[in-house]
């Protein structure tokens, strides 16, 4: 009998064996088996993955396999006995299709059109030039001293096409972790990765055909009919059926169970048609996956049914079998090796030329290189094919499986250690608020994440006060948090589209179509150039989003981005948090290449700045229309705005803001000047900056009636938090206030944060808006741009959500406080 074959009967499932009282053992048994390498391969698996994720290194099982634990027999025996390979390969065969049909589902086709031809041409490029590399170290006889490998002409093609592709599917992930999704990097990677892919699948498709005609002409035209055949009814039956579940399917609501139950069972029927025409179920899932729109509601319905199971618990299976099958001892130093390199080296150098002659910059061109030359999943299947089909022994399959994790483990670690996304933000340029000319337009860039966020954003733009003269350019974007699809996705809608839709009979009715409406109508309400609306949306993860809205912000020189607080203020009492929010705005004022300012809206009814945009979904009554569409007498607009000095550049912005404010006839603004009590000593070169300030706007205070400047004089916190709540029985409406402060004698860093629940917002920032400290005004903190982006970091910005951390009580008495959090 050969050596390679093992001969076992298969055990029964469970229940009839002998239990360890009648001196059996459970594992004889495939259930009990198949459970226990369940547990253990998930915790092993799970605990490297934690390990080695903060070196950027891919997880694996190999530390199961016959290199270590398994090198002991009485282990493999015990927990990975022969007999119990059917069983262990069956389950994740099964749960690897639903895999593959997952990562279809969330892979979208037109990204390549939408990317233009920066991506197609690097794709290109890195296709075939460590194509052309591989096949000429494998030329000749090259491979003849490998003993393991059969089929040597098809090995070595499959070989060089799969050493040649980047995969979508392993690049999305890669870049996920990294949080490199939104950047302008990622977006190529993933376009150029997509390119690769079809060029794959198109060489997939001649190979089965190719195959067939081998057998007889008649033979391939019946494999081209059914490869046909399968790519219609998924196109022609199934798709039109999906469109029709997502058509049928209520805005906000989840897709029916049974329409996610039907779509699970045609992956079992394509994936055996599949089988049985000679293409592999895992290609006719994955076809299957991109012909199911991406995204909500029934591709993010499919994406929570699939995750939480077999991505979480049975596609580990399938490394550990690589792992199993992968033995690093019987590694020896060949040619193979040395193509491997080959190829590796075309890809490098195939990304790096193209990227370089596309202007991007060298060490962007070398970090997207290595990207593109990592490797995963989707190897480790083809390997396991080679495998299994006999085309390789383990030898052989132990290289490929080594060679690509040494790949991967120092390819992805220096492009990430290389790539900055947040170098392209530092802007040279002053763009803030205190810097503007008189006569310069406001360009903000103001970030909405839902319905609650549009009165008081409106309320901020009513309130800056826009006229032709001074106008202000309004970039909408909306902050979508992805589901059910792996690239992100920016969409720059039609103003003139949406606009001419305002008060259709027909009107659209989604969320996002509400929101960019009340903006275009904010825009009507105004004289024609005083204000102009860009609305965007991006759909994207929390962890990258700020990528979106920084880029945004340079290509559009926006002087200031408006974020909202990632608490929101319930008229019934109590604070509803957005952690994915709060990571967003962290990340924003760590990087933003302009001026930031973080508004929390207490909008109790009749109290609160947003108190004062009556109906942003309607538009207001008694404003009549004229024939332009646009408002021929607008309702009066009155504000009480507090600025809040105790000096330095954000407060000098702060300042800056609300004296434009002071130009609108219905805002009255106050300017309140902290001075530290005598004995106190501060820096005298900072103090005289801030005198300059406080003269000009002083200046401006004797020419308007809206404007006045008072001082207070302060000696400890106690002081500073009893003038803050005298402005709340003076009926200010929002109170503006600069983040960082640390500077300030009265109110050391140090002891503060041990309290501080935002620590992100600044010591004053994060009182004003703490749930603790109940006043009725709307409150703006500001920060300035860090020029060049020098980043003087507000302690605690890196800190994560301090709700619930443990940290010790507040020690300052703020009054009667809302202690109910949703």
């Amino acid at each position: 009998m050969d050596d390679g074959i093992n001969c076992y009967v298969v055990p029964q499932t469970t229940g009839t064996g002998r239990n360890i009282f009648q001196g059996g053992s459970p594992l004889h048994e495939s259930l009990p088996l198949l459970g226990v390498q369940l547990v253990l391969i998930v915790a092993v698996t799970r605990v490297l993955y934690f390990l080695l994720k903060p070196f950027k290194q891919p997880r694996g099982g190999i530390i199961l396999g016959p290199s270590m634990l398994s090198r002991n027999p009485a282990f493999k025996e015990t927990v990975f006995p022969a007999r119990g390979d059917p069983v262990l390969h069956t389950v994740a065969t099964f749960g690897l299709m639903y895999v593959i049909f997952l990562i279809g589902v969330r892979m979208d086709p037109m990204l390549v059109v939408r990317s233009g031809k920066k991506g197609v041409i690097i794709g290109l490029s890195g296709f075939i030039l460590p194509l052309a590399m591989t096949a000429v170290g494998f030329s000749g006889d090259a491979m003849v001293a490998e003993p393991d490998v059969t089929r040597r002409s098809t090995f070595l093609f499959a070989l060089s096409t799969s050493i040649s592709v980047t995969s979508f599917a392993v690049l999305s992930l890669i870049l996920s972790e990294l949080n490199l999704l939104n950047s302008d990097l990622g977006r190529t990677a993933m376009s150029a990765s997509m390119t690769t892919d079809g060029i794959a699948w198109l060489i997939m498709v001649g190979y089965i055909l190719a195959e067939a005609f081998l057998v007889s002409p008649a033979t391939s035209l019946w494999a081209f009919l059914s490869v046909a055949a399968l790519a219609a009814v998924i196109l022609f039956a199934v798709r039109p059926v999906a469109l029709k579940v997502i058509e049928r399917t209520p805005p906000g609501k989840p897709v029916d169970e049974n329409y996610v139950f039907f779509f699970l069972l045609i992956v079992l029927l394509v994936g055996f048609y599949s089988d049985v025409i000679g293409t592999n179920s895992f290609h006719g899932a994955l076809m299957l996956g991109l012909a199911i729109p991406d995204g909500p509601p029934l591709g993010t319905a499919l994406g929570e049914k699939i995750d939480a199971m077999v991505s979480g618990l049975i596609l580990p299976l399938y490394y550990a079998m690589t792992g199993l099958s992968t033995d690093v001892w019987c590694l020896h130093w060949g040619r193979l090796q040395l193509v491997i390199f080959l190829g590796w080296f075309g890809k490098l150098v195939g990304v790096m030329v193209p990227s370089l002659y596309l202007e991007i910059p060298l060490r962007d061109a070398v970090s997207l290189s290595l990207f593109m030359s990592s490797k995963g999943i989707v190897e480790v299947i083809t390997f396991t094919f080679f495998l299994t089909n006999k085309l390789i022994g383990k030898n052989t399959f132990s290289v490929l499986v080594c060679s690509s994790v040494a790949i991967t483990a120092v390819s992805v670690p220096v492009a990430a250690c290389l790539y900055d996304p947040a170098r392209r933000y530092a802007v040279y340029k002053r763009r803030t608020l205190q810097h503007l000319k008189a006569d310069a337009d406001l360009r903000i860039l103001a970030c909405v994440h839902d319905q609650s966020h549009v009165p008081g954003t409106l309320s901020l733009l009513e309130a800056s006060h826009a006229t032709p003269q001074t106008p202000i350019g309004v970039y909408l974007l909306q902050l979508v948090e992805i589901a059910g699809r792996s690239a992100p996705v920016f969409i720059p809608h039609n103003p003139r589209r949406n606009a001419s839709r305002i008060g259709a009979p027909n009107a659209p009715s989604s969320d996002s179509d509400r929101i960019i409406n009340a903006f275009f109508r904010h825009e009507l309400r105004h004289p024609e150039g005083a204000v102009s609306v860009h609305p965007f949306t991006t759909i994207s993860p929390y962890s990258s989003m700020h990528d979106e809205v920084c880029r945004l912000a340079v290509e559009k020189r926006t002087s200031l981005i408006l974020l909202h607080y990632h608490k929101r203020h319930m008229l019934a009492g109590g604070v509803r948090a957005a952690v994915g929010l709060r990571v967003v705005n962290r990340k924003v004022l760590e990087v933003a290449p302009c001026s930031v300012a973080v508004f929390v809206d207490r909008n109790a009814g009749s109290v609160g700045l947003s108190s004062f945009i009556p109906g942003p979904f309607q538009d207001y009554s008694g404003s009549s229309t004229g024939s332009s569409g646009r408002s021929t007498s607008a309702p009066q607009f009155h504000a009480a705005v507090a600025a809040l000095f105790f000096g330095g550049g954000d407060d000098r912005e702060a300042m800056s803001y609300v004296a434009r404010m002071a130009r609108h006839p219905g805002v009255t603004v106050a300017v309140v000047r902290f001075l530290p009590a005598r004995g106190i000593k501060d820096d005298p070169a900072d103090r005289r900056v801030d005198n300059r300030a406080i003269e000009e706007v002083k200046a401006l205070a004797a020419r308007s009636r809206n404007m006045q400047v008072r001082e207070e004089l302060v000696g400890d916190m106690e002081r500073i938090v009893e003038v803050l709540r005298g402005l709340d029985k003076a009926g200010y409406d929002l109170v503006v206030v600069g983040m960082r402060h640390r500077w300030y004698p009265v109110m050391p860093a140090n002891g503060l944060s041990d309290w501080s629940e935002c620590p992100e917002l600044g010591v004053i920032g994060d009182l004003l808006a703490s749930s603790d400290f109940d006043t009725p005004y709307s409150v703006l903190i500001m920060k300035q741009q860090d020029q060049a982006g020098l980043n003087a970091a507000v302690p605690g910005a890196q800190d994560l959500c301090s709700g619930g951390s443990g940290r010790p009580p507040r020690t300052m008495s703020t009054g009667g406080s809302s202690q109910h959090q949703h």
